[in-house]
This record gives C-alpha cells, structure tokens and sequence, in this order.
C-alpha cells in the first residue's frame, strides 16, 4: 500500500527542494536556461519515486533500482554538480527521474502507479515531456550515462 505520510527526511528534502525550484523559477535570469518550467517537476517526481520504492507491491528489483535513482538525486555531486552549479545543476537529476519513471510504466502495473501520481495528469506524460527536452538539458554524453544507470 502506498505509504501515507513519507519519513521526516523525506518531505523535509521534498519541500526543501520544491522551495529551491520555485525561487530559481522566479529569478530573471532562468530566461536563459533552456527547458527551465520542466525544473518544476523534480520534486514531485522524486517523492513519486520514493514512495514506489518503499511500496512492497512493487517487485524488489524494482525497488533496488529506485533506490539508486533517488541516491543519485540527493547527491549534491554527480554528473552535473549542483552542489557547484546551484539550481540548473539538477538537470541531470530531472533527466534521470525521467529515465526512471518512463521505465517504471513499461515494467509496472500503471493502477500502482497512478495511486503514488497526487497531481493532474500523468507521470508518463510528465516524463516523456522532459525526455523530449533531454538533450536541451543535458549533454549527449551525459545523457548516454544516464541512460546506463536504468536497468533495461
């Protein structure tokens, strides 16, 4: 069953993130940034993530293949460091919460998926909008990595 309330952790990294998100969003300078308004999703994507990944229906190599997704996000150093870029460093992060989630719909019932979904539409067509922008996002190289942290 879906978990009705995440760990404190959790919502406090979910809220922290969806605050720093929408603060950059607001800043004139994200005019620049291509794909910006696509941000916006990280943070429900994540909590969408973790909360699958402590679902029990879900399988168990599901699960440990969501876990590494969400390690990868908190990380502040990974491919695109936003521990040094600030906010458009978690485009990678956003690309692979993409990557995860579009795998998600191949591999898994879609009724579990839409009961951890708690906003309108999709989260299929949510990920398949930021995979459309990808390559705006990210370099091919990384892009290429990112798609190898996906089991297939």
């Amino acid at each position: 069953m879906p978990s009705q309330a995440l760990p404190e952790v959790t919502d406090s990294y979910y809220q922290a993130l969806q605050q720093r998100v929408e603060r950059w969003l607001a800043d004139e300078s994200v005019q620049h940034v291509p794909c910006a308004a696509l941000y916006r999703h990280l943070p429900d994507l994540y909590r969408f993530l973790v909360g699958l990944a402590l679902d029990t229906r879900l399988p168990a190599t599901e699960r440990a293949g969501l876990v590494s997704t969400l390690k990868y996000i908190v990380a502040p150093y990974d491919y695109v460091p936003e521990a040094l870029l600030g906010t458009p460093g978690l485009c990678d992060d956003l690309v692979l919460a993409a990557l995860a989630v579009d795998r998600l719909h191949d591999t898994c019932d879609a009724a579990l998926l839409a009961e951890h979904w708690r906003l309108p539409g999709s989260t299929r067509e949510v990920a398949r909008a930021i995979l459309t922008a990808a390559g705006e996002l990210v370099d091919a190289g990384i892009l290429v990595r990112l798609r190898a942290l996906i089991p297939v």
